[in-house]
């Protein structure tokens, strides 16, 4: 809900906090085209100077953030998303690593990740990143299949992206990962086959699967994609079944609701541990604490607390400028929805939930609601997700658009 003074509720909620460590989410909006099914928030940006100031912006609210939280925090875990965050030239990529530096006290032994456009790196700029910090890196592909992405209009190679896995092996990055969304224009359960083949070619670590919809009334540019070529739900079943069937097939591991690692991965050992945990910023091997985002529309969970910063970028420079964090948005934090979306986390994550934690009635009602679809169901003294329930939710629960993501 919109909220003129959500500002205040997150800088309340960081007020009075307990959490000594957080995860830091970072939001770098250009890019330098747009595919046609783009459903992040983007903007096409040419002009270095426009990007100085979105750096000069963020530099603040940063401070801001790091001046709101009652006690001192040090970041474990940083992730910079956009966007193309590596369309940022070799000057504005280390001047964000020193905004993040001088505004919090980044521990040793922070996870930091960065998202990656395969098409705009080289071995030069991934040194550059890996001296600033960054370990994971994720490439942002969608599908390999060519037809595909000629429906998106993007120009992507096998080849290329063999290249970056290539260099970015040789440099020992701690894990390269991958994003694969299904229900794509042109994309078939056929073809998804031959893509997963592809892409356990190149072994990524981690591949989050999201579905993918088409929304022309919030991205007008996604009225040039073809609406004939769209999958039908049906289809969009078959095609993350097979997804999962053939990563399976591959070895790697499902853990979560749509996400697959190499066997031996951090995520997998937390799923076996039932520690996995999903929050704003993803699967985490354990619980965070609290989630802080910076820069253009990005989101922040602290306490009971959740909350979007502006999407416009006008409107998000001018609350920087004065002075106040730049929240527009507050995700219903009611009783009922903080029981909900604990209940769903903890279904994604680890596939039960003790009965005796649903003490919410709606709550209660919308697992008996899954249980009549069939997706879970109750066993001794727990509520379990199904192999259905498991093979239709991520079409419910998951999506590639990170604005309709939320839980």
């Amino acid at each position: 809900m919109v909220d003129d003074n959500a500002h205040l509720s997150l800088s309340n909620e960081l007020g009075k906090s307990n959490a000594t460590t957080a995860a830091l989410y970072v939001h770098i909006p250009f890019c330098p085209s747009r595919c046609l099914s783009c459903d992040h928030l983007t903007i096409v940006e040419h002009d270095h100077k426009v990007m100085d100031r979105y750096l000069a912006h963020l530099h603040d609210e940063l401070a801001l953030m790091a001046g709101q939280s009652r006690l001192p925090l040090q970041i474990n875990r940083i992730h910079i998303g956009g966007g193309s965050p590596n369309y940022l030239d070799d000057v504005q990529l280390a001047r964000l690593m020193a905004s993040i530096h001088g505004a919090f006290d980044v521990t040793a032994d922070a996870d930091i990740s960065m998202e990656i456009n395969p098409r705009r790196t080289s071995r030069s700029q991934l040194d550059l990143i890996q001296g600033l910090g960054v370990q994971h890196l994720h490439l942002e592909v969608r599908d390999v299949d060519a037809n595909v992405q000629n429906e998106l209009g993007r120009t992507q190679s096998y080849s290329l992206l063999e290249d970056v896995y290539s260099v970015a092996r040789d440099m020992k990055f701690a894990t390269v990962n991958m994003d694969l969304v299904f229900g794509l224009p042109g994309q078939t359960s056929k073809s998804i086959k031959n893509s997963v083949a592809m892409i356990a070619e190149l072994a990524p670590d981690m591949l989050v699967c999201q579905q993918y919809t088409r929304r022309p009334q919030q991205f007008p540019h996604q009225a040039a994609l073809d609406d004939d070529a769209m999958p039908s739900l049906a289809e969009k079943l078959a095609i993350f079944n097979a997804v999962a069937v053939g990563l399976e097939s591959e070895g790697y591991e499902w853990i979560g609701l749509n996400a697959f690692v190499r066997p031996g991965h951090a995520l997998s050992e937390a799923q076996a541990n039932g520690t996995l945990r999903y929050s704003a910023f993803g699967y985490s091997e354990n619980e965070v604490s609290q989630v802080l985002g910076a820069g253009l529309g990005a989101v922040s969970e602290v306490g009971d607390v959740v909350a979007q910063n502006f999407v416009d970028i006008d409107a998000w420079q001018i609350a920087i400028g004065q002075g106040r964090l730049a929240t527009q948005v507050l995700i219903e934090t009611s009783e009922f929805e903080v029981a909900r979306r604990s209940v769903m986390r903890r279904l994604m994550c680890n596939s039960e939930v003790p009965i005796s934690s649903v003490d919410q009635p709606d709550v209660l009602t919308l697992v008996e609601s899954l249980e009549s679809q069939g997706y879970t169901e109750q066993r001794d003294a727990f509520i379990y997700l199904t192999e259905l329930g498991r093979m239709a939710l991520p079409h419910f629960w998951s999506d590639s658009s990170p604005r309709f993501r939320w839980l």
